[in-house]
């Protein structure tokens, strides 16, 4: 019998997003010291291996590319995120370092547009290959469009977390792409694999 998964997106949906005065922006620690998980990201990851999935972590790092985050850099934000979260409960975790354009580093090898870089469903699918895991019983969750677009195009269901607003709405509806459900935070999603 093939397993179900539970892809968790993980920057804004297991740890905060940090502000990058560079850039003035919000976005991934580029350091393990600024990692800060959100409140329930354990308990999720618990009841998801509760109930019998496989957890695999699906993130965009085009930091990498960018010059801003160094793959070492980014092992080590990893490792303290299994750490805190549990190493035994997470199954895997797929990144994809690529990004269109550079920023300090304009040749570097990361700079072109993959197949793997969510909206794309690159890593879902060499996932479920890896693990054998049937995708139509599988759940994509994230905390963006870009999410619910990847898990839509590999087959799975999804589930956006976010508080809806108008701009919301709209870009799904711009983007064509629905999540089977829309939680308010983490909770949410694990209230909702409850039901299931």
């Amino acid at each position: 019998m093939r397993s179900k998964a539970i892809f968790l997106d993980r920057d804004g949906t297991l740890n905060e997003m940090v502000y990058n005065e560079n850039h003035g922006i919000f976005d991934s620690p580029m350091l393990p010291s600024q990692l800060k998980v959100i409140a329930g990201s354990t308990d999720l990851v618990n009841r998801a291996k509760e109930l019998g999935y496989k957890v695999i972590i699906i993130s965009n790092q085009p930091g990498i590319a960018k010059g801003t985050l160094t793959i070492e850099n980014l092992k080590a934000i990893n490792n303290k995120l299994l750490t805190i979260i549990g190493i035994d409960k997470i199954d895997d975790i797929f990144f994809c370092p690529h990004y269109p354009d550079g920023l300090l580093d304009p040749q570097s090898k990361y700079i072109f547009d993959c197949e793997c870089r969510k909206p794309k469903p690159g890593m879902l699918l060499e996932a479920a290959k890896k693990h054998d895991i049937e995708l139509s019983n599988s759940w994509m969750i994230g905390d963006g469009i870009t999410d619910v677009q990847a898990g839509v195009a590999a087959g799975c269901k999804t589930m956006l977390i976010a508080n809806i607003k108008v701009e919301h709405l709209a870009m799904l509806e711009k983007k064509s792409v629905w999540p089977e459900i829309i939680v308010p935070n983490i909770y949410g999603a694990i209230n909702h694999l409850n039901s299931l």
